[in-house]
């Protein structure tokens, strides 16, 4: 073992960098220096580095308890011409430190990442650790010894290459695991991260923003043109509503239309279910009267992803078709009113469908928000099925509490139910619309059932069967998603304020 020599290393150090650790990846660092360190050397690294991100860094040594290990700094290691275990090899030495459980990569000017030896050997994606065919893994996490470390190492600025020592099965042929310098610095192991790319976040919409940009696709280029099929997804994830006209008149017809998506949500509605009035109706949607704004089966866990309306037949007075986005009124709620946002996105409401052969019940806030991001990632509202209000963290109601939850939903209803955010449209036969169960809320005016007939064909599909979709668009058509943001974004923020 070599003994480390601490000066040297430092000098191969940036002389300035800023240092960012991100939330929830593996660019990290240890918290403080080991107490081993010469004294010098702590004074030494921050006159290397930017002040006040010395701690950042990790300077390997020796210690009595690492022997056998991978401990040396890299500059050691490339000095030492015979080892019985070979020579630790790299290509940039200033850019890599080995240490006794994981590897330091001074990746860019900017960063330098902690990479835990486990996390390597996991992520290996080679053709012995994944099947290229059915791209499932062909050991387990727990199946890593504890002591993996390497016994090679490469590293171009643009790839690093790890041949493993002591390697899972105890096997000893030669295993070389290599990563891309993205894959390192930011990892994307989630595809359906709406904020991956700029070009793939939500459009906020308003009347106005609709009525201009509103996106159709015809029924034969939504089938069999592929090209103008992903240009339709993409408009749907980013408007979370688009129209296919020139729909043949037939029943059968919505369920073609959604399982160009992916398969069918059933319910106990069926897989497919009718919109028209019937006498003594379990649902007012199957009646001639006004429907205010909603969402669908909010009170089952997992609410239906997205819903397709066909139109068949729509000859009555009345009737027209009602949607608003409501990413954008949440847009306004955080901006103008951040505190009843705040109650929206604390505060669950419950949401119960109770007949007598199908009993439902679910509690969720307003606002749903990613765990990870703090985005807009759900909004859950459905008023015709709301039960009483849900106790507060299970200890009953304080007045103080139910009053602000009024309040919030008052600011938020003011919202939707303005004219400004409202987008309206008599359907007629031949359309179907398309939406965002869980963004869009859709509403009906009231028709004159006793001249004319209404009639539309409706289906569900799961939110994850449309992930699916965009990501599969975006892969086979990247042209499509990589086309800059459309004029209408800022004219659009515009209209709704």
């Amino acid at each position: 073992m070599h003994r480390l020599r601490t000066s040297a290393t430092l000098r191969q150090l940036p002389r300035a960098f800023s240092y960012s650790i991100p939330r929830r990846n593996l660019i990290a660092t240890p918290s403080r220096f080991n107490s081993s360190v010469e004294p010098d050397s702590h004074d030494r690294l921050e006159e290397a580095v930017a002040p006040g991100v010395a701690h950042l860094l990790h300077v390997p040594q020796e210690s009595s308890s690492s022997k056998g290990d991978v401990q040396n700094t890299i500059s050691d290691v490339a000095r030492s011409k015979t080892r019985a275990d070979g020579i630790l090899k790299v290509g940039k030495k200033e850019s890599v430190w080995a240490g006794k459980e994981e590897l330091y990569l001074h990746i860019d000017n900017s960063t330098t990442i902690k990479l835990p030896y486990t996390y390597l050997r996991d992520s290996c994606q080679c053709a012995v650790c994944k099947d290229q065919h059915s791209k499932q893994r062909s050991f387990r996490t727990s199946d890593i010894p504890k002591d993996i470390a390497p016994s090679w190492i490469n590293w171009d600025g643009k790839r690093l290459s790890v041949r493993w020592a002591n390697d899972i099965g105890g096997s000893e042929a030669v295993h070389e695991s290599t990563w891309d310098r993205d894959f390192l610095k930011k990892p994307i192991f989630n595809t359906h991260r709406q904020h991956w790319s700029a070009n793939c976040k939500p459009i906020m919409w308003g009347r106005a923003y609709m009525e201009r940009s509103q996106h159709w696709v015809s029924y034969p280029d939504y089938t069999a043109d592929d090209s103008k099929f992903a240009t339709a997804m993409k408009q749907l994830q980013r408007l979370g509503l688009i129209f296919v006209k020139d729909v043949p008149d037939s029943r059968s017809m919505v369920e073609a239309i959604a399982t160009r998506m992916g398969p069918l949500r059933n319910t106990f509605y069926g897989s497919t279910f009718d919109v028209r009035t019937v006498p003594e109706a379990i649902n007012v949607a199957y009646t001639n009267q006004f429907l205010g704004f909603h969402m669908d089966l909010m009170y089952m866990n997992e609410p239906p992803g997205y819903q397709l309306l066909h139109c068949l037949e729509n000859s009555c007075s009345g009737g027209e078709s009602l949607f608003a986005d409501t990413f954008s009124a949440a847009k306004v709620m955080k901006d103008r009113y951040p505190e009843e946002y705040k109650v929206l996105c604390d505060q669950r409401l419950g949401y119960e469908y109770r007949h007598k052969d199908h009993i439902y019940y679910n509690e969720r806030p307003v606002f749903e928000l990613d765990s990870d991001t703090d985005e807009l990632r759900h909004v859950n509202y459905s008023p015709p099925f709301q039960s009483p209000l849900p106790p507060r963290d299970g200890n009953g109601h304080d007045t103080e509490s139910v009053n602000k939850l009024r309040n919030a939903l008052a600011k938020f209803t003011s919202i939707i139910d303005n004219e400004k955010h409202i987008f309206e449209l008599k359907l007629n036969p031949g359309d179907c619309v398309i939406f965002d169960n869980r963004r869009i809320v859709h509403a009906r005016r009231e028709f004159n059932a006793s001249v004319g007939s209404r009639w539309l064909a409706g289906a569900y599909v799961d939110t994850d069967a449309l992930l699916s979709r965009f990501a599969v668009c975006k892969n086979q058509h990247p042209y499509v998603w990589t086309k800059k943001a459309q004029k209408g974004v800022v004219e659009n923020n515009r209209d709704n304020n």
